[in-house]
């Protein structure tokens, strides 16, 4: 096999990877055909949808950032652009979450000392990337975000595990904790799963000289998997049965979202059973009853 052979084997390769675990059905552009990335049709559906652009050159995709239409991952060595388009539920999600992680921040007055990212771009190795909601210590001039959220209404199980993993293996443990919500289409059954690197130290291996002095060597290229510490089921009630929580508390260590240890009257962000069933569970619901009714409203002036 010849050289170019290869390279386009590997290239058709991380192509693959990239783009793994996509909703069948996801529509493909070429720029060319979508300079106005912001007229990008979204299909008929309550739900989560993507969209991938082709042939997005790294400059062109600076330029056009803050005009898409919903979350970026984009990979500079592939000029390939996937395009999240949110929807209602997944608004809901993020906003409700968000609001319950800043109610506790607040009630230990750290809201001065958490950095609101949301979802502000970060420029990893191989791609760069939006988070639903992010948060990192204020005031320490770090991109990578401490925590980041992910969230998904769709058909798209494996990606939203396979973008967690990425965040913090990408980033060398640099993201303490990813949260992720994975709404089911249908049940509107909600899982929460959080994960942390495998590596209970930042992944850097530590050399010691004759004179006695620390040396880091370079990072480590191929990290193992992130563990799951914590995963929650909530069940949405059918036919006038109650919604049940299954998994307990949501919790964010102290010292994973702000790299410091608390002091008198400050402690873990615990997001408790009852909170995630009704001040966030149960929004999302209504989020996804209202997209029904309007979709069949939309339908209905269609006809």
């Amino acid at each position: 096999m010849s050289h170019d052979q290869e390279s386009a084997g590997s290239k058709n390769r991380e192509r693959e990877m990239f783009l793994a675990h996509l909703p069948p059905d996801t529509p493909v552009y070429c720029d060319h055909d979508y300079r106005d990335l912001e007229t990008l049709p979204t299909p008929d559906s309550i739900g989560d949808s993507f969209v991938v652009v082709t042939d997005i050159a790294a400059e062109l995709f600076d330029e056009l950032d803050e005009q898409l239409p919903g979350l970026a991952d984009y990979s500079p060595s592939l000029q390939l652009l996937i395009v999240k388009m949110r929807s209602l539920p997944h608004e809901e999600a993020a906003a409700r979450l968000g609001a319950a992680i800043m109610q506790l921040a607040s009630q230990m007055k750290l809201e001065r000392r958490i950095s609101l990212c949301g979802a502000t771009r970060v420029d990893g190795p191989d791609r760069q990337k939006q988070a639903d909601r992010s948060y990192k210590p204020a005031r320490q001039r770090r991109e990578w975000p401490t925590v980041a959220v992910e969230i998904d209404y769709s058909e798209s199980r494996a990606k939203l595990e396979k973008d967690s993993i990425w965040w913090i293996n990408a980033s060398q443990g640099q993201v303490r904790q990813t949260i992720t919500l994975d709404i089911k289409q249908g049940t509107g059954n909600i899982e929460i799963i959080s994960r942390v690197p495998a590596l209970s130290i930042l992944p850097r291996q530590l050399a010691v000289s004759s004179r006695g002095r620390r040396i880091f060597t370079r990072p480590i290229g191929h990290l193992p998997i992130p563990r799951i510490n914590h995963r929650i089921t909530i069940k949405r009630g059918q036919g006038g049965a109650n919604s049940t929580i299954t998994g307990g508390d949501l919790t964010i260590p102290f010292a994973t979202m702000l790299l410091d240890q608390p002091g008198e009257g400050e402690g873990d962000l615990v997001i408790t059973a009852d909170a995630l069933l009704h001040r966030v569970a149960g929004p999302i619901w209504d989020a996804i009853d209202d997209a029904e009714v309007i979709r069949g409203k939309k339908k209905a002036r269609k006809h």
